[in-house]
């Protein structure tokens, strides 16, 4: 008996062949267009974030910040806007449109505005009775030019 490379090959001789055909075989589909790219969403706009510490006694309440938009002839551009992000855990804010003097450094061009009351947002705290300790919450401070900044604010009560 031959061995069993040889008995495959006589038998591959001897096995009908399947005719050709004559055309030639039709080519695959063509694949679909590919669907343009989407843009990226735009990414989110990130607001800056300016923390707060203030201190303020126990039983008392405080005005802990004043916001004001002004010229550089120290009128008001506008009024600035005040939202309580996250309430403080043991106290209470008011923000009420009120008239106080601004604090800008000695060399900031608005310095000159520190003499003069003006117009603004006054953000006051006011711990609950018989609270000592830190409390904290979050506010967005959007300025009249459109401008604006978030603050984590913390609250020394004592």
């Amino acid at each position: 008996m031959p061995p069993a490379p040889l008995l495959l090959a006589l038998a591959a001789a001897f096995l009908p062949v399947p005719a050709l055909s004559e055309t030639a075989p039709a080519a695959p589909p063509a694949p679909a267009p590919a669907a343009p790219p989407q843009p990226a969403p735009p990414a989110p706009l990130t607001i800056p974030n300016f923390p707060l510490l203030r201190v303020v006694p126990k039983g008392e309440a405080r005005a802990i910040a004043f916001y004001a938009s002004l010229n550089p002839d120290c009128s008001v551009i506008g009024p600035v806007v005040v939202r309580t992000l996250s309430k403080p855990a043991h106290g209470r804010l008011t923000v009420e449109a009120a008239e106080s003097f601004t604090r800008y450094g000695p060399g900031a061009p608005l310095a000159p505005c520190n003499s003069r009351k003006v117009p603004g947002t006054r953000l006051t705290y006011e711990a609950e009775e018989g609270f000592e300790g830190m409390d904290t919450f979050r506010i967005l401070v959007i300025n009249a030019d459109g401008s604006g900044y978030e603050s984590d604010v913390k609250v020394s009560v004592r």
